[in-house]
């Protein structure tokens, strides 16, 4: 009995598989198919390079399908044929068509055709296909959490593709990677946490099958469009804009005015509670200036101008840039949505309406209180009173400020006339000679000069540039003053350098300047002495270990800044051997040596030429060469002990040692 089982169970399978013509599609029971498909591997190749694009749902794409494939899908109870309507006998070919779902779905196929998605199959690669949003077989409905199209799964459904920066690259979309933004929205919070999830997702605003690029005019995300998109969800604030003066501009076909998009953002919206949303209080000025900031569009449709920087001058622009959330921004004053011109009587500005609206902060404003200007913008024509008021502080400030400087300009000249009367008799202790003291004065006008002009360049709005604002082509000037001043400091490094090598008294500056175990004392004592541990400090000889750190710092300041000045001075001749962050690597070098620099010299060595001196209102060896026998024991014992044990060598007849 076995037996024949065996062998009838052999016959059935030599039909099925030699005479094909024998079972059509009418006559395939799913259980046919499950035959070959149920034993598949589920990692099979044979699937690759049939769809072009990622699949979007959880489900992985397979050859291998059980009978509780399409258990709890909406097609559930459907035979295979349904779909795989080429299928017409078995053994079926290889390779299949793709399962049309048009047969079924007519109206979302005809949208899908007239969409971007469509669109883009036919002129790239890339050939998005419904299961890539819907899933093969595990297809869900859109109330279900396991669904592709569920909303708090539909964002990870699109991102599947438009997460993938280079594709999007290659098809030329302008927003490479939405799903990032999305994720940072108040859309995205709501449905994360599970508040809601009605809260709006990509098809929400993109439509599901008719997806249209923003340019289209059919497109629900055309700007015309977009308030009405928004509004599906938002009907009060979508009226409010309506009636508003940038929805009656759009409405006229002002594509300038702003919508929805313009001030919220697209993908990344986020409500004003975020400190780091377009309209939250600190950040909605600078939403707003992006438009009532431009000069053009202002002119272009006659808006006052310079109403953002009288703004931002008033106390509530001021507060504002502070980081205070709570004062006074463009929305509490002309609201976010419902904004109209003073003119309109509805309007939160008309005059009639600006003690209540002052009043939302200030609950006791009076008439009075509310009409004082907020966008204070002083002109002769306008305010002549404050004009004049205005500039006679400014005159005042001046004539005051002078005489004062003057004053103390006469009192400096006469202590350094004093200090010059107490050199004169002990000039022999030469501290700098002549030479020397060409290359400091040198040195140390090119280095301002560089300082000014350079910080003028990269803080245009800071008092650094003030000079070159009062004049015509100021900042040509600026340039042409920088380059002239680098040239100096370069050559003023070339003579220092041939005057180290190629002088006697040169050779031994720079052997005095060397470090020695000395120094490393000489600190150890002079902090002892600063801390009240020792009763005197270290007695220095010809350099300090103050001045030595000076002048090693000196030399490596100025071979960093000339070697990465010429860089970017000959950017064509630099980058042509430099890497691609060479040139930029520079520019960050240059300028942070030159903060490091100026900074040393304000607190280090300005501090010992003005403040650390016997003889105020400054120490005045670098104009004289000259220091006085009580400066030189003060400052630099060690030296002139040494200078007194020479001039004795001297007198008992030794030759004079360098």
């Amino acid at each position: 009995m076995k037996g024949m089982v065996w062998g009838a169970a052999a016959v059935f399978s030599l039909v099925i598989l030699s005479a094909p013509t024998q079972i059509h599609a009418d006559s395939i029971p799913n259980s046919t198919c499950l035959a070959c498909h149920s034993s598949m591997a589920k990692d099979s190749t044979a699937l690759k390079g049939l769809y072009n694009v990622p699949g979007g749902g959880r489900e992985k794409m397979s050859l291998q399908v059980t009978k509780d494939s399409l258990k709890g899908s909406i097609h559930e109870g459907f035979s295979c044929v349904d779909c795989h309507q080429d299928i017409t006998s078995i053994p079926h070919p290889a390779k299949l068509k793709p399962v049309n779902c048009g047969n079924c779905h007519i109206t979302e196929a005809e949208e899908l055709t007239k969409s971007i998605h469509d669109k883009i199959g036919k002129a790239a690669p890339y050939t998005p296909m419904c299961i890539n949003c819907h899933g093969a077989h595990q297809i869900m409905p859109k109330s279900n959490p396991k669904s592709t199209i569920y909303p708090a799964n539909l964002p990870y459904t699109c991102g599947s593709c438009h997460s993938k920066t280079e594709m999007m690259r290659q098809l030329g979309v302008q927003i490479p990677n939405p799903l990032a933004n999305y994720m940072k929205s108040e859309h995205w919070r709501a449905l994360k946490t599970g508040k809601t999830m009605k809260a709006a997702t990509c098809t929400d605003c993109h439509g599901s099958h008719l997806i249209l690029p923003s340019t289209n005019p059919e497109s629900t995300v055309y700007k015309k469009n977009t308030p009405a998109t928004c509004g599906k969800c938002h009907p009060v604030i979508e009226k409010q804009y309506e009636a508003s003066i940038h929805g009656q501009a759009l409405a006229a076909g002002h594509m300038q005015a702003p919508a929805c998009t313009d001030c919220h953002g697209e993908h990344d919206i986020e409500g004003p509670n975020q400190p780091t949303s377009r309209v939250s209080p600190v950040n909605v000025r600078l939403t707003c200036a992006q438009c009532h900031g431009q000069v053009r569009l202002a002119r272009r449709f006659s808006l006052p101008s310079g109403m953002v920087q009288s703004y931002q001058a008033s106390y509530h622009g001021l507060a504002s840039q502070y980081g205070d959330t709570q004062v006074a921004n463009c929305a509490s004053c002309h609201t976010a949505h419902d904004i109209l011109p003073a003119s309109d009587p509805k309007s939160s500005i008309n005059p009639k309406n600006l003690q209540k609206t002052c009043g939302k902060c200030h609950p006791n404003a009076t008439a009075a209180f509310a009409h004082t200007p907020i966008h204070l913008k002083i002109s002769e024509t306008n305010s002549p009173v404050l004009y004049w008021l205005k500039w006679f502080y400014v005159i005042l400030i001046v004539v005051v400020v002078g005489a004062l400087g003057f004053h103390n300009f006469l009192d400096y000249l006469k202590g350094y006339r004093e200090a010059l009367k107490t050199l004169k008799p002990v000039a022999i202790y030469r501290r700098m000679t002549l030479p020397e003291r060409i290359q400091h004065f040198l040195l140390l006008s090119s280095f301002f000069l560089l300082v000014i002009t350079g910080f003028a360049l990269k803080f245009p709005h800071s008092f650094w540039s003030w000079p070159f604002k009062f004049f015509p082509a100021g900042f040509e000037w600026r340039g042409l003053i920088h380059r002239i001043a680098a040239v100096v400091m370069m050559g003023t490094a070339g003579y220092h350098l041939v005057y180290l090598v190629g002088t006697k008294r040169g050779r031994r500056f720079l052997k005095d300047m060397m470090p020695t175990w000395q120094d490393v004392k000489d600190v150890r004592e002079q902090l002892g002495y600063y801390f009240g541990l020792r009763r005197h400090g270290a007695r220095f000889g010809r350099f300090s270990y103050v001045e030595k750190m000076e002048y090693l710092a000196l030399i490596w300041g100025t071979i960093i800044m000339i070697a990465t000045g010429l860089i970017l001075w000959a950017k064509n001749w630099s980058t042509g051997f430099l890497p691609s962050w060479g040139w930029p690597a520079a520019e960050i070098i240059h300028f942070y040596e030159a903060v490091l620099a100026f900074t040393t010299i304000i607190i280090w060595h300005l501090y010992t030429v003005f403040s650390h001196t016997d003889k105020p209102p400054y120490n005045p060896t670098w104009l004289t060469g000259g220091m006085t026998k009580e400066s030189l024991e003060h400052h630099h014992p060690k030296a002139l002990e040494d200078i007194e044990k020479e001039k004795r060598r001297e007198e008992e007849g030794w030759e004079p040692r360098d």
